[in-house]
């Protein structure tokens, strides 16, 4: 009986030795993956810093640019706002200058013409005479 307590601690020897050593052997697999990623991950934040940065400096030049868009338009509106007045303006004082000559031009047309046909009445009866 001894003989087999003793045979079965050195299985349980052996069995436990070999536990602790796949024991071991797979700790030391996880490590190495663990760190793996921890590689990975480090690579991955160091190529995302440049992405980041030019996106931000992409998102700021558009905004310079929508920057500048929105000033343009702004000036533009108020040369297209300024040409509108001036030309309004100028349609007005067209106008008077129309309205100012054909008041001032229209009686004496109609007199000439009154004139023109009283000679020419004139004319008429003395020609018959």
């Amino acid at each position: 009986m001894n003989e087999i307590i003793q045979i079965t601690t050195v299985v349980l020897i052996v069995s436990a030795a070999s536990l602790c050593i796949a024991l071991i052997y797979y700790l030391n697999k996880i490590v190495k993956s663990v760190q793996s990623v921890n590689n990975n991950i480090q690579e991955l934040s160091a190529n995302l810093k440049p992405l980041i940065q030019s996106t931000l400096e992409l998102s700021d030049n558009l905004n310079k640019i929508t920057g500048t868009a929105k000033d343009q338009l702004r000036m533009s509106h108020s040369i297209l706002s300024d040409f509108r007045e001036r030309a309004d303006k100028i349609l007005n004082f067209e106008n008077r200058i129309r309205s100012g000559v054909e008041d001032a031009v229209m009686p004496l047309v109609n007199n000439l013409n009154a004139i023109g046909k009283g000679v020419e009445s004139f004319w008429r009866n003395f020609k018959n005479k």
